[in-house]
């Protein structure tokens, strides 16, 4: 179980588009909070029919909000 845990959390951090699941997973947020959340710093990519969300608009945006530069972690 352990061992499925970090798989999936090394896949989630290779990609760069997330899905619904996938982003409200590597936010700590539930579904509708993380879906308002992503929309709101517009990281919503609309792909066909589906809706994805880009991981370097959010961690560009938290790193902001925590008082990083761009790059300098």
């Amino acid at each position: 179980m352990r061992e499925e845990k970090n798989q999936e959390v090394l896949q989630i951090n290779e990609k760069r588009l997330l899905d619904v699941s996938e982003v409200c997973y590597y936010l700590g947020l539930g579904r509708n909070r993380g879906v308002e959340f992503a929309k709101s710093i517009g990281a919503e990519r609309k792909v066909g029919r589906r809706y994805l969300y880009d991981r370097r608009v959010i961690d560009k945006y938290l790193d902001e909000q925590a008082g990083y530069r761009h790059g300098e972690r």
